[in-house]
């Protein structure tokens, strides 16, 4: 199973189980409401009013038992308020016949219970009371015409006294089975809410070791990858990781590790080649320098070696300028300082400093149209003497150099550099791009010799003036290189 699919699953059990916790809360929640309601409305109150005709029954006990002009107004307000407690209670709460909700609950209760026979035993206490506060109020004359000489039956309110009790035990049996319905409900929820946590933490546990053992190894690959390359530096492939967000991490890791092993090979070649080049001018100054010490009487010789370290000490020169240069390119750090400039007249400044020491090509500059343009003068010229050096490198021993600058478009000038090339030239002219690339740096003895590094700069100063530079072959073995800038 792919880490992706762990992870959904992972994800997705944990949305379920949080919606089912609380689906299972608001469901637990509303049924012990529920509960509690049934509990004070159906079970708690009538207990109450119950204990209240207790009370009036107790009144009239006390009436019989000490009778006083007051005796008859006295039991009449008992009588009274056992006959609203009686209806209210065969109204609201006889458990037989109501068709409240609380009602229908505590039935179930019952019968879970095994108690469905107190139904029918409150209904007989609720009827003796019912029938005993009628006989006391056709006794006192609070019911059909007042009797001559009202008095309290002692067997009546016995009667009644009985049924009161009797129906407030029912009410306490009532109590206990309804709150131990309430309790097991209660036990219920906590267990549904232990089961529902329980299972979360399971599935949660074993979904994210899963997926624990599906990334573990493969992270410690990375890092012992990521490790091995910072220590020895050697791009080692990673191989196929799949399809899922860890390869593609693998790949570009990979893709990173190549790249910067690319560059430290391109980096090596570059400082071999560069030290190379710097060594040969340096060995040629310092051999010349032996001969002319140890010829120093012979005039034509001494001239000679000096003529020839001037030259070496030049190419050394121009070689570090240029290396010096190439390094602020790599790192950004070429100043820039652009203003209003005419090409065609730097360009023939240009020109007219390179034919002093280019004797053997003549440079022929067409200009065509209006050629002025914002931009660094210090490195266009540096761009357009680099362009004339590789020019000269590559074109035949006395081949003239064609220069021609046109405003291409009212936003844009071209310069381009055409000579008939004799050198051999790689298949992808792009690889003279490449510092030290593929040119034979020594040339003819008299003529400007390439650094190696000059295209390259003249790809850092066009893209930093935002202009575009490339190199082509035309037909008639012609080599153009073209320089598009922005005015």
């Amino acid at each position: 199973m792919s880490i992706d699919r762990r992870l959904s699953l992972l994800v997705l059990s944990e949305l379920v189980l949080a919606a089912l916790g609380v689906i299972t809360s608001i469901v637990a929640f509303r049924r012990l409401a529920s509960e509690t309601a049934h509990l004070r409305h159906y079970v708690f109150e009538p207990f109450v009013v119950i204990n209240a005709g207790l009370e009036s029954s107790n009144a009239l006990h006390a009436a019989l038992a000490r009778p006083s002009p007051d005796t008859s107004e006295g039991a009449r307000r008992a009588i009274v308020g056992l006959r609203a407690f009686i209806d209210r209670y065969q109204r609201d709460w006889l458990t037989a016949t109501s068709s409240l909700p609380g009602a229908i609950h505590l039935r179930a209760a019952l019968a879970r219970a095994g108690e469905l026979r107190l139904v029918e035993e409150e209904r007989e206490a609720a009827n003796i009371i019912a029938s005993a506060v009628k006989g006391l109020e056709r006794t006192t004359g609070l019911f059909d015409p007042a009797p001559a000489a009202p008095s309290l039956q002692r067997t009546d309110v016995e009667d009644l006294s009985a049924a009161l009790v009797r129906l407030n035990k029912i009410n306490l049996r009532y109590m206990e089975i309804a709150y131990g319905a309430y309790e097991h409900h209660r036990l219920l929820v906590i267990a549904v809410f232990l089961a529902v946590g329980l299972g979360g933490i399971t599935a949660a546990s074993l979904f994210g070791l899963a997926v624990r053992r599906a990334i573990a190894p493969r992270i410690r690959r990375l890092v012992t990858a990521v490790q091995r390359f910072r220590e020895l530096g050697v791009y080692e492939p990673l191989g196929d990781w799949g399809d899922d967000e860890l390869s593609v991490l693998a790949h570009t890791l990979s893709t990173s590790f190549k790249a910067i092993a690319e560059r430290d090979k391109d980096r090596d070649r570059f400082l071999a080649v560069a030290a190379h080049e710097l060594k040969t001018p340096l060995t040629i100054m310092k051999g010349f320098s032996q001969v002319a010490l140890n010829h120093r009487h012979d005039t034509a010789v001494r001239e000679r070696a000096l003529a020839i370290i001037d030259r070496q000490a030049t190419r050394l020169a121009r070689l570090v300028d240029d290396l010096l240069w190439s390094a602020r390119v790599s790192g950004g750090e070429l100043p820039f300082k652009p203003r209003a400039i005419d090409l065609e007249d730097l360009a023939r400044r240009v020109i007219g400093e390179f034919e002093l020491v280019a004797r053997d090509h003549s440079i022929r500059l067409v200009p065509r149209g209006d050629a002025h343009l914002l931009g660094d003068p210090e490195l266009l010229e540096q761009a357009i003497w680099s362009l004339l050096v590789q020019a000269v490198a590559v074109a035949l021993e006395h081949d003239p150099v064609l220069v021609t600058i046109e405003a291409a478009s009212a936003s844009r000038v071209l310069i381009t550099i055409e000579v008939r090339g004799g050198k051999d030239l790689p298949e992808d002219l792009e690889k003279l791009l490449e510092p030290f690339g593929v040119i034979a740096f020594e040339g003819r003895r008299d003529e400007p010799r390439s650094t190696g590094v000059g295209l390259h700069l003249v790809q850092g100063i066009a893209r930093l003036h935002g202009a575009r530079f490339w190199i082509e072959r035309t037909p008639g073995d012609l080599v153009v290189f073209s320089l598009e800038l922005r005015r």
